[in-house]
């Protein structure tokens, strides 16, 4: 059975070419039951893949199809898509599980995206030995490249470094308050780490009240309105802004009146507008630490390095792992054909061994002896070899895999089972009405 992946990701599609394969996840994987394949559709915002195993012919047509039922010509959209097989489908899947293809590298959400995939495809009856095989070993490898690299470590948003930034000054944000200022994307992303790193309390304000509002009931936080910005720079310990405003909403003579009464507490600023929403002159008041997007920018471009230096261990990883998962695939697929041809070969050996002491009884029983020894020898001699090629044909297909039972002498029942007609009754695809 051959290994073949189909699809497309950010580095092979436009998102104007990915828009136009977003809803597939609604759609069956056409040729399952007639085909006997196997396949795991793995669908995100970034990348529309179909793994399959079986014919690779049978594989292209599926795909083909798959596409054809939201009436997507494969033809006109073909330089988009990659196609790899066997060896490249296994370390292509176990890259995807690591992270190292992701859009930034090294993120997490990934792993889970193929976990659900393949529980997905599992209990839509898609999933035969094969990929079983494969996709529980790709969970494994994401985990071993996490556990085993620091791939994964070092924020690499603007939002999740503001957050960081913050946290390297307080410390635990347990007993700390922030104050956001701006309703934006930008400000929702920024509310999603301060609760992720267990801040004590959130303050919103807006422009527009309502949105501050809104951001306050997700986030389990206060809304407050803009007039009494002032008050809340004075009790705050954190600040991060991303206001639109045209020009600075801080001038430096206000917030140094807002620092006076503050005890020397220090005030931690994070301004993330552009343009800036507090003046650069800001920095110069006591007690108070002022990083802008540049900083922060810094910060993800230094982090993003330690990232690159952690996915070539990353690369390492997947590439040992899938020549090893490779070896084992190759291996499995022979395995019932070196089997059936070893007891062939013991039944005709032995045969001749009898025929041949019933011929000469005036052999003694260690001349008999000698000669079953020299038999075995000669049979394991010329095994060997046979072994060998039928080894190297490990990632044939089952017509191939027939044509050399027939070349061998060998009953077709040895060859590999369907991968679906093998899998217990609550893994075959469910029959539809």
């Amino acid at each position: 059975m051959s290994l073949t992946v189909f699809g497309l990701n950010h580095k092979s599609a436009p998102v104007a070419i990915r828009e136009k394969l977003a809803q597939l996840c609604e759609e069956p994987i056409p040729g399952i039951d007639a085909c006997n394949l196997e396949s795991v559709p793995v669908y995100t915002c970034n990348r529309v893949e179909v793994y399959y195993s079986g014919s690779r012919s049978e594989a292209r047509q599926s795909f083909i199809a798959l596409l054809g039922q939201k009436n997507i010509n494969y033809e006109n959209l073909s330089e988009y898509f990659y196609e790899h097989i066997d060896e490249g489908a296994v370390k292509h899947l176990f890259s995807v599980a690591a992270g190292l293809d992701s859009m930034i590298i090294g993120e997490n959400q990934i792993l889970h995206q193929i976990k659900e995939s393949y529980k997905y495809s599992t209990n839509e009856g898609y999933v035969g030995k094969q990929l079983h095989r494969l996709f529980q070993k790709a969970l494994e490898v994401g985990k071993k490249v996490r556990n085993e690299t620091g791939i994964s470590e070092n924020r690499v948003s603007i939002a999740s470094a503001a957050v960081d930034l913050a946290r390297s000054i307080f410390g635990p944000l347990k007993t700390s308050t922030a104050l956001v200022i701006g309703a934006g994307e930008m400000a929702s992303l920024v509310a999603v780490h301060l609760r992720e790193n267990g801040i004590k309390k959130m303050l919103f304000v807006n422009r527009t009240e309502s949105s501050a509002q809104e951001l306050a009931e997700k986030f389990d936080g206060q809304a407050l309105p803009v007039e009494r910005l002032d008050e809340l720079l004075a009790a705050c310990d954190i600040v991060i802004s991303s206001t639109a405003a045209p020009t600075a909403i801080i001038t430096h003579e206000r917030l140094k009146k807002v620092v006076q009464s503050r005890s020397e507490r220090p005030l931690f600023i994070i301004d993330i507008a552009v343009p800036r929403d507090f003046e650069p002159e800001c920095q110069s008041i006591s007690n108070v630490f002022l990083y802008d997007v540049d900083d922060l920018q810094n910060m993800v471009n230094e982090n993003l390095s330690q990232r690159r230096v952690e996915a070539e261990k990353a690369r390492a990883i997947v590439q040992y792992e899938a020549s090893q998962f490779q070896t084992s695939v190759q291996a499995f697929t022979v395995v019932p054909l070196i089997r059936k041809l070893r007891e062939q070969a013991e039944t005709l050996r032995t045969a001749e061994v009898e025929k041949f002491t019933a011929q000469h009884p005036e052999l003694n029983n260690a001349q008999k002896e000698a000669f079953d020894q020299c038999s075995r020898s000669l049979m394991a001699k010329w095994l060997h070899n046979q072994i060998v090629a039928l080894k190297n044909q490990g990632s044939a297909d089952l017509e191939q895999l027939k044509l050399i039972s027939e070349i061998l002498g060998l009953p077709e029942d040895c060859l590999p089972e369907s991968p679906l007609r093998s899998l217990p009754d609550n893994h075959k695809k469910r029959e539809t009405a």
